[in-house]
């Protein structure tokens, strides 16, 4: 797996978290707490160059003093939301903790580690809630991505441990290449696309 780096992307909504994180480094080791970050959704498509994100879903430990950090490193730096703070664990009420080997590290400090879902992890994660902007930015990753395939794409989410609609996914590359890349798909795999159905 790459390393990931921070890009820029451009968007008016992203932020440079890196300020933010060493902030947070900091009051950890005032309390003598470390923190472990998995962060998916939006940061993690801005880590690939992708749309920015003011906030951050991530896979993490709370309790009352880090909720507490939380809250102080966004008041400072201006980013929390009124009805929520810039960094917050609600995601692992909809999705399992990713296993670390899809995981790639960002930001290694004293007393927080930052690590990132891989591309093709996020793809599934994205194919299995589905909402509106998911299905965006799935359209948008196959887009730029002219290597991912199809039913390859669909075996390795598999073995990631995703149950994906076949028919979900072949509409998101339809969404990414168009309706002549999807003709041509269903001529040349027509069997093996039926095994999924």
């Amino acid at each position: 797996m790459k390393r990931i780096v921070n890009l820029n992307s451009g968007d008016s909504n992203s932020i440079d978290f890196k300020p933010v994180f060493l902030m947070l480094n900091d009051e950890l080791s005032k309390i003598g707490e470390s923190l472990e970050l998995i962060c998916a959704g939006g940061y993690v498509m801005q880590l690939y160059g992708f749309r920015g994100t003011a906030d951050i879903d991530a896979f993490y430990q709370s309790s009352a003093s880090i909720d507490r950090i939380i809250q102080k490193v966004g008041d400072a730096f201006g980013i929390n939301r009124p009805d929520e703070l810039w960094l917050n664990n609600s995601i692992s009420n909809m999705n399992p903790t990713p296993p670390s080997k899809y995981c790639n590290v960002v930001h290694q400090l004293s007393h927080l580690v930052v690590m990132g879902v891989d591309l093709i992890y996020l793809l599934g994660m994205k194919f299995a809630s589905a909402r509106g902007q998911d299905m965006k930015d799935l359209v948008e990753i196959i887009k730029c991505n002219e290597e991912l395939q199809p039913l390859t794409l669909m075996s390795k989410l598999g073995e990631m441990g995703f149950d994906i609609d076949i028919s979900m996914l072949i509409d998101a590359f339809e969404g990414a290449r168009g309706m002549e890349w999807l003709d041509a798909f269903y001529k040349e795999n027509e069997d093996e696309i039926c095994k999924y159905y």
